[in-house]
């Protein structure tokens, strides 16, 4: 799944705050989260649908400070996955 997450998202901790909602929920999902130069929020996740489904809503709204105003998904079936873990990919 790969989502484009638009609004205040940087600069407000969002990036830490989804690699934070996967550990500690637990989900079993690999990928990685970046910012954009455009001012976006990119989270690229491969793993069970249900914790995709999870991730996606926690993404709608983010940290407190985070204002998110769109959200475009694209989702693809894979049949192996190109990650080993999750995690923040520096700007």
């Amino acid at each position: 799944m790969t989502l484009i997450i638009k609004g205040k998202v940087q600069k407000v901790g969002f990036r830490y705050s989804v690699v934070d909602f996967v550990m500690t929920s637990k989900l079993p999902l690999v990928g990685h989260v970046r910012n954009l130069a455009d001012g976006s929020v990119e989270v690229i996740a491969e793993g069970d649908i249900e914790a995709l489904k999870e991730l996606n809503r926690f993404c709608t709204k983010g940290p407190p400070r985070a204002e998110v105003r769109e959200i475009t998904q694209d989702l693809v079936h894979i049949n192996k996955l190109n990650f080993s873990e999750f995690f923040l990919l520096a700007e």
